[in-house]
């Protein structure tokens, strides 16, 4: 019986000090080109830039000004009749994230980390619904296990969150929205970037970034991106080792047509058993006091996760001139994990207030997924009317193997005075199936420009097949879904930058099921009404948005009153919002950004009554967060900036039931750093006073500690 093993404690001091060693340090994660223009640009002698050289240089990271995720085109954000919150590269890495949930916790309308950190996955919600996932315009696997990757955001140069339905274009999904990841291109200017980071939980990481021409005439172009990672997390046993490399080739032989093909390929070795600790000891109070946040409820070597994923595909582009243009956008991808130790899991405590209750979980997921979207798109005028008139098909085939078993043979464990080694004996998979889910659809969009007024349409057919192969029953199910989805939107632009605009959208999903006669669920359906405002001045240092929207999910499973170990399809849920965020670069060198949101959200109709009135869990009331970054640009401390923020999450419950609820939290957030030639060095701290919270409890069984502080120091150094 071996006893729990120590675990050292971050903290400030300690961080501190790693600061000071990574500025000893020979190689480091280079500044963006917009932090210091004269030490990227090519054959410039970096090494002979001083902090001087940042006189008269804008040293803010740039606001985007476009997406093409909303509406599959390069549209400006301003002529864009829905939410879109862009969150860049450069905005990432001066904030020091790790994960996608925290690249949005300055963003409105959308919570990432509700269960607190979870080094499997992240953990979204946007617009009170988990979010549809993206990379580059098509989806990512989304099977029973490989539903929760947790992509590298090291390998991408931005991430757009687009907030309600978006089926009109994409097909199946929540209403909520959905979360675009966009990977990193080939570059037409030569870019090298090494460097190392090091902090909290014993980080240690390794990055590397090189792009630009492969031959003199710029016709082939390149990128190769790539991290090694090795770190503890804040719970004991459980480690985030990552691996990522995704290389990128562009051919562009002449001006009118490109083919860019995107791979990549990451390993992430970790383990299940944080979180999932009982409501008394940590949200409620214990006689025997409070359980720590680094508790590991698991058993060493038994509840190791690792998960691989590789894709490969590309994009084509091209332009046939007099306004027509065809693009095809397509990959293939792999997702593998592997649970099968054992997975040992707690399960509430037991009589005595002490013991956890615990269960072995071995399960493994395989997915293949391939997508393929085609479209044509024809701009022209008509008359005074301008248009951008977009066709497309698009395709897409999933195929996940799922296999899990589940019993409670494993001993337990005292959660205040764990000792570890109970025997473990890992049971035969009691359930293995193997889903196979198609999508074939078809849309139609014009963008219609009149003097001022923009006029957005679009309506999409599909067609979704599900078969579902139960491998040890040996029985099979199939059920096939078409559904149609629309979208109008209006907006208006001023001169001043001013565009308000009001649009309705559609989007559906299916539900995979029977009910007790039998009959195949529909798809569940969502409609939101939205009306806002957006500000981006012409030079666009900035941008300003307004919201107020109204979300209606029909068709969501509720309690069978007459069979209650099944379900009917009679639930309504309502949400209805309002979304303020803005980012503005003032001067060269002041940076503010912040969010703010109200959420009312509730149940509507039900057949189960107590359900009625009920709130969206883990979507708080309100939610608002202010940030900032100043950096010097003249005399002797020329280069040396300052960033913080503070970020507020209203109380708001764990559960559907509305049981538990967690109070409110404020967190701040800090960040030093320093430029000098191609040097960034930088010191960033979330969590800044350490501040214990419960970020979410499901049940009197299972309740999850937030973030604690986390401290990285990093150098970086681009050429």
């Amino acid at each position: 019986m071996a006893s729990a093993a120590p675990r050292h404690r971050s903290a400030l001091p300690h961080a501190i000090r790693m600061a000071w060693l990574a500025t000893l340090v020979s190689f480091g994660v280079s500044t963006h080109a917009a932090d210091i223009p004269a030490a990227t640009s090519a054959g410039g002698d970096a090494q002979q830039n001083t902090a001087t050289t940042l006189e008269g240089v804008q040293v803010t990271a740039p606001i985007a000004k476009d997406s093409n995720s909303v509406t599959k085109t390069d549209t400006p954000i301003t002529e864009i009749p829905q939410s879109v919150s862009v969150i860049t590269d450069e905005q990432m890495s001066l904030r020091g994230i790790q994960g996608i949930e925290e690249a949005v916790w300055y963003t409105a309308g959308a919570q990432g980390g509700g269960y607190g950190p979870d080094s499997r996955s992240d953990w979204l919600l946007v617009r009170g619904f988990t979010p549809a996932r993206y990379m580059d315009g098509l989806a990512v696997a989304e099977g029973s296990g490989t539903g929760i990757t947790r992509i590298e955001p090291y390998g991408l140069e931005r991430l757009e969150v687009l907030k309600g339905p978006s089926s009109v274009v994409y097909g199946a999904m929540p209403p909520g929205g959905m979360v675009n990841m966009v990977s990193k291109r080939p570059t037409e200017q030569p870019l090298h970037e090494v460097g190392v980071e090091v902090g909290s939980f014993d980080l240690r990481q390794g990055t590397f970034d090189f792009g630009g021409p492969l031959n003199d005439s710029g016709t082939l172009l390149y990128r190769l991106t790539g991290l090694a990672r090795n770190s503890d997390t804040m719970v004991d046993h459980i480690k985030d080792d990552r691996y990522y490399l995704a290389p990128a080739l562009t051919w562009k032989p002449d001006n009118s047509t490109s083919l860019t093909v995107l791979s990549h390929f990451q390993k992430s070795a970790t383990a299940s058993g944080g979180g999932f600790l009982p409501a008394e000891g940590t949200l409620l109070p214990s006689p025997n006091g409070r359980i720590p946040r680094h508790r590991f409820t698991g058993e060493p070597g038994q509840n190791d996760y690792d998960k691989t994923l590789a894709s490969i595909g590309y994009e084509f582009h091209h332009d046939f001139a007099s306004g027509l243009a065809f693009n095809q956008n397509l990959r293939y991808g792999k997702a593998d994990v592997d649970n099968n130790g054992g997975n040992v899991g707690a399960f509430g405590l037991l009589g005595d207030g002490r013991t956890l209750l615990r269960y072995l979980f071995p399960n493994e997921n395989h997915t293949k997924t391939f997508g393929v979207d085609n479209n044509l798109q024809y701009t022209f005028d008509a008359g005074s009317v301008q248009h951008i008139v977009l066709a497309g098909v698009d395709y897409r085939r999933a195929k996940d193997d799922y296999a899990s078993a589940f019993d409670f043979n494993v001993g337990g464990l005292d959660v205040f005075d764990p000792v570890y080694g109970s025997p473990v004996t890992v049971p035969a998979y009691t359930s293995h199936t193997l889903q196979t889910q198609t999508q074939l659809g078809v849309y139609l969009q014009d963008q219609i420009r009149l003097g001022r007024w923009g006029i957005t349409l679009g309506g999409r057919q599909d067609h979704v097949k599900t078969d579902t192969d139960n491998l040890i029953g040996g029985t099979t199910t199939g059920q096939t879904d078409d559904a149609f989805s629309g979208r109008v939107g209006v907006n208006y632009l001023f001169d001043s930058g001013l565009a308000p605009y009001v649009s309705w959208s559609h989007s559906f999903q299916p539900t995979v099921g029977t009910d007790f006669a039998g009959k195949a669920f529909s798809p569940t359906t969502g409609d939101q009404y939205e009306a806002g405002l957006k500000y981006q001045p012409a030079g666009g240092n900035g941008l300003l948005s307004a919201s107020v929207y109204q979300i209606t999910q029909q068709n969501s499973l509720t309690i069978d009153p007459n069979h209650t170990l099944y379900q009917v399809q009679q639930g309504e849920t309502r949400l209805r919002g309002v979304e303020l965020e803005g980012r503005w670069n003032i001067g060269r060198n002041l940076s503010v950004y912040g969010d703010y949101t109200y959420s009312d959200s509730e149940v509507t109709r039900s057949n189960d009554l107590p359900s009625l009135g009920r709130q969206i869990a883990l979507l708080p009331k309100q939610q608002a967060s202010l940030g900032a970054d100043y950096t010097i640009v003249g005399g002797t401390l020329a280069g040396l900036g300052f960033g913080g923020g503070v970020r507020y999450v209203g109380e708001h419950y764990g559960d559907i039931y509305n049981d538990w609820k967690t109070p409110s939290y404020t967190l701040l957030d800090a960040a030093v750093h320093y430029d000098t030639g191609g040097w960034r060095l930088q010191l960033n701290v979330s969590n800044l006073t350490d501040k214990t919270y419960v970020s979410a409890c499901n049940s009197a069984a299972w309740c999850y500690y937030g973030y604690e502080r986390t401290v990285t120091a990093s150098a970086r150094y681009r050429w």
